[in-house]
């Protein structure tokens, strides 16, 4: 297609450009990465909090082809989406992609199935997790003493669907991969080699657009007959299904690129393919990042974006109602809503500072252009109309107007809300046209009464609502938004100067925002003539606020009164379509942030799957903007033009962000701690004006330029001019830059900036108690790494961090470690640290204990450890004080008389149970402090796989 540019082509190359991708030993470069290279501290930050999250599973799902919402574990990589099923015996793996939309119905279709089946394995356990910070879902099935693994992904830079199967225990297994079409039935199917070819279609079995799904098995002897490939898998060996998946969209050759790319995979391709995965995920999650207590909340947060992520990526087609988890025939077609299901899901990718993700929206928005004409011309106006229901390239699944009006103004809030925050100037030229031509409907439509004033005739706010309905408060608050794009970006651009006025003018002087009273307050009116008080599911009362911009912080005080009243009147906080954009909207006019909190946290844990998805019975992914700009505008807000850090945050409860997009460009860091600002960092992108309401009322404000002292500014709104690239951080006056960066680099919960110790510590790894301030981390200052590698090829170093759901020693997480040791390194070690207390260190006294709870695997419970193997208990939790000397060097012993080194617990521990271990501190390192917590694994002369767990871990 025409708009399917640049990096977004690698999934749709050509045979020989895949194939070779896929031979290479390595796949070093990772095609359309995320954003621009993260900042190294906001990165660190990002991917230590989000791999705390993800989606356990101990039953299977049962939403999966109801035509909106599933519950199952959920893959994608912006063009094909994957929904996993079932049990292992007959586990579906549901196969949708964005652009496989029926020629003839322009409705969302099913693409396919693979069915992974181990028909011995019946009746097995069933544990799956949904690993959003890797992007893959993992399955374990244990029945008697044979356990099947299974780690699955869709590659994020081609069109490959991957699952590897590892047996351990018992005897071989059969097993079969049948692929399906979208309903379930047999395809068209041939094979080519050992590759099975199925031929779809979404129009049935022949028609407009078809594909191909190419899988063949790697690992055994696997045989191909009709639509079904059968192997035996043998324990401890690791076979892998790939599939291609590709459509006629894609490339007119889809078939042999499809083929050939499945044919071309080898274990050393896949390995660099899985590699470059895990680079681009990685650069995902490290562009920002928040932390908060609400640990629901800050999971959804991250959750939400995952979910964004997998359903939009550039140069993709855009992703309908239900993004592309498509099981079966979708609600409302899965198609383009235009009366904010289309645009919501977007409107978290601009705050959040991942904008490539919302590079999609636009083309299906300008491709209707000329039926956008025609329709306006049909119906006796200029300029541009819109229905409701559009599709991909110029086609729409529903024509109907449903008497609305404003569907052509709504598409265009995004692009000027895109506009806002980038300040991008390509791409303000590329959809100016199109705002331009939105205007010039709303020129035209609008009557202007003999007052001067514009107001909007016959326009219904929700749909069908008949005639009068004059002045729609969403429409007015949407032509507002219009109009003050187009003079923006006419200026920005050097273009169309003689019809600023004639904007400006319109902008002005639109109808007031209707108002009425309810309940003895004043409060917004859908309309000044026709709907009045609407109580059903929507928030359009307030859609002026949100996405609308045209009430905040800096407005009148009786206005701000007025749509505050309205939010508390409304109240919709778990209504069907509300969410995606009410708490956004009562964050923006100063509501009760607890009361704001306290509701999202039931969006994140009542109103939400498994999958982290929020779910109501309005659109499917609109729901990722629920917490996720509900949250954004909570921790800042630049809306109208200033940048307020904490805008509408609750007193007492601190919480740090990293990286969040203000207007204009900037990237936000801030924290709060103990009711105060402890800085603010802004990195000007495109460089211009950085206007800050001042974060320290009353009070000077210190200012570094790049790390340079630029002095003292004060006043209650600071203006500073800044260049491209420049960094400028904000902070009390007398607060040091190396102050600063301390704070900017620690965790929530560490950096309480008030100085003295602590008394005690003392963390589960549950939800609300202390997370770990690293993951993965080697202490490179507190005993390093040497001779110690990733324990498979998912983790490519010695791993810490908590994982929720699979062996704790209470409740429902732990922290996991692991690695490998090469033999013949001599003293192999992996010193990782887990917890900072540097902020306010633990001061050890004369009586302080240290006491956690370990459980060292073996064989008989993880296949990564080799049989016979007591690596694993080689390992303990280790200090690091303030003087920079270590529990492990300090003579310490445990309860039973053993060294608390981790090499003096080898053999000490027993493997696959629990094990107390206590140390008296106060004996060897009394008086001292401590100011941070590792967990090491060190044996002189040991090699081979480790891997456990720690729990329950105190310092009292």
């Amino acid at each position: 297609m025409s708009h399917i540019t640049g990096a977004g082509k690698f999934r749709r190359a050509g045979s020989a450009a895949l194939a070779a991708a896929l031979v290479g030993t390595a796949l070093t470069t990772v095609l359309s990465r995320p954003a621009m290279a993260a900042d190294p501290v906001t990165a660190t930050q990002g991917r230590n909090t989000v791999a705390q999250y993800q989606g356990v599973w101990t039953t299977p799902p049962t939403h999966l082809t109801g035509g909106g919402t599933t519950d199952a574990p959920q893959l994608g990589n912006g063009d094909v989406g994957v929904a996993v099923g079932g049990r292992i015996d007959n586990q579906t793996f549901y196969l949708g992609k964005n652009d496989f939309f029926s020629a003839s119905s322009h409705a969302i279709r099913p693409l396919g199935r693979l069915v992974l089946a181990v028909p011995g394995l019946s009746g097995s356990s069933y544990r799956v997790v949904q690993d959003i910070a890797h992007a893959q879902v993992k399955g374990t099935y244990t029945l008697g003493g044979t356990t099947l693994s299974a780690t699955s992904w869709v590659s994020a830079t081609s069109n490959l669907v991957v699952t590897s199967l590892t047996l351990t225990g018992g005897g071989s297994q059969n097993a079969t991969v049948t692929v399906q079409n979208g309903s379930g039935a047999a395809p068209t199917a041939s094979t080519t080699g050992g590759t099975l070819n199925a031929d779809v279609a979404a129009d049935g079995s022949s028609g407009a657009p078809p594909a191909r799904i190419a899988t063949r098995v790697l690992g055994g002897s696997p045989s191909v007959s009709g639509n079904r490939i059968s192997v035996t898998l043998q324990p401890g060996t690791t076979y892998t299904v790939v599939s291609s998946v590709l459509s006629g969209n894609d490339t007119g050759s889809y078939q042999a690129d499809a083929t050939a790319a499945a044919a071309a995979v080898t274990q050393s391709g896949l390995d660099g393919l899985g590699t470059a995965h895990q680079n681009w995920w990685s650069d995902f999650w490290s562009q920002s990042y928040v932390q908060i207590p609400d640990k629901d909340v800050e999971r959804s947060w991250y959750g939400s974006l995952y979910l964004l992520a997998c359903v939009s990526r550039s140069g993709e087609y855009a992703p309908g109602l239900w993004g592309n988890w498509i099981t079966g025939a979708m609600n409302w077609n899965g198609d383009y809503h235009t009366n904010y299901n289309y645009q919501a899901p977007f409107y978290a990718a601009l705050t959040s500072n991942h904008v490539p993700l919302a590079d999609p929206y636009d083309q299906p928005v300008l491709d209707w252009l000329p039926a956008g004409r025609q329709l306006a011309q049909q119906n006796g106006f200029q300029g541009v109309l819109y229905p409701v229901g559009i599709s991909p390239e110029g086609t729409s699944a529903d024509m109907n107007l449903h008497n609305q009006k404003s569907n052509a103004a709504n598409l265009a809030g995004n692009m000027v809300m895109r506009w806002q925050q980038t300040r991008d100037t390509t791409y303000a030229a590329k959809v100016y046209p199109y705002l331009k031509e939105v205007g010039t409907f709303w020129q035209n439509y609008l009557s202007k009464d003999a007052s001067g004033t514009y107001n909007i005739l016959n326009d219904a706010p929700q749909e069908d609502q008949p005639y009068p309905q004059t002045n729609s408060i969403l429409s007015l608050g949407l032509v507002h938004l219009l109009f003050q794009g187009l003079t923006d970006i006419s200026t920005a651009l050097g273009q169309d100067a003689g019809s600023r006025a004639a904007w400006n003018d319109i902008d002005a002087h639109l109808a007031p925002l209707p108002t009425m009273t309810r309940n003895g307050q004043t409060v917004f009116r859908e309309t000044s003539t026709g709907a009045d008080w609407v109580s059903d599911s929507n928030d359009i009362a307030i859609q002026a606020v949100y996405p609308g911009g045209q009430v905040g912080l800096d407005s009148a005080a009786g206005l701000l009164q007025t749509a505050r009243n309205t939010v508390d009147q409304l109240a919709r906080w778990h209504g069907d379509n509300a969410p995606p954009t009410f708490y956004a909207a009562a964050a923006r006019v100063g509501y009760n942030p607890s009361t704001i909190l306290a509701n999202m946290a039931a969006e994140a844990t009542t109103y939400s799957y498994d999958n982290l998805s929020v779910h109501h019975n309005g659109g499917g992914i609109e729901n990722v903007n629920t917490v996720v700009s509900g949250l954004d505008e909570m921790l800042l807000q630049s809306f109208q033009k200033d940048v307020k850090v904490f805008a509408d945050w609750p007193a007492n409860t601190n919480a740090k962000f990293g990286d969040l997009m203000a207007a204009g460009g900037f990237l936000i860091s801030s924290s709060m701690s103990g009711n105060a600002v402890q800085y603010v960092r802004a990195v000007s992108q495109r460089g211009g004006s950085l206007v800050v309401t001042n974060p320290w009322p009353g009070r000077s404000v210190q200012v570094y330029r790049d790390g340079s002292d630029a002095g003292t500014f004060s006043g209650a709104r600071l203006t500073l001019a800044t260049s491209a690239g420049e960094t400028v951080t904000l902070a009390p006056p007398g607060t040091s830059y190396a102050t600063v960066q301390t704070q900017l680099t620690q965790p929530l919960g560490t950096g309480g900036g008030g100085g003295g110790t602590s008394s005690s510590f003392g963390s589960g790894l549950e939800t609300g108690q202390t997370a770990p301030s690293w993951i993965d981390t080697v202490d490179s200052a507190g005993g390093g790494n040497a001779g110690v590698t990733g324990i498979n090829s998912d983790s490519p170093g010695p791993q810490a961090g908590p994982r929720t759901g699979e062996t704790s020693h209470t409740g429902s997480a732990a922290l996991m470690y692991s690695g490998t040791a090469a033999a013949g390194s001599g003293g192999p070690h992996a010193y990782l640290k887990v917890f900072d207390l540097s902020a306010a260190p633990l001061a050890i006294g004369t009586a302080k204990t240290l006491s956690y709870w370990i459980y060292p695997q073996s064989h008989a419970t993880t296949p990564w450890v080799p049989a016979g193997s007591t690596e694993s208990t080689c390992v303990a939790v280790d200090l690091v004080l303030t003087d920079n000397s270590t529990l492990r060097d300090s003579g310490a012993l445990d309860q039973g008389g053993d060294p608390a080194h981790p090499a003096g617990q080898c053999g000490h521990l027993t493997p696959d149970t629990w094990n107390h271990v206590t140390v008296d501190l106060g004996a060897h390192s009394a008086g001292k402090q401590i100011s941070r917590i590792l967990v090491g694994y060190d044996h002189p002369g040991g090699s081979g796989g480790f891997r456990g767990y720690v729990d329950d871990l105190t310092i009292s």
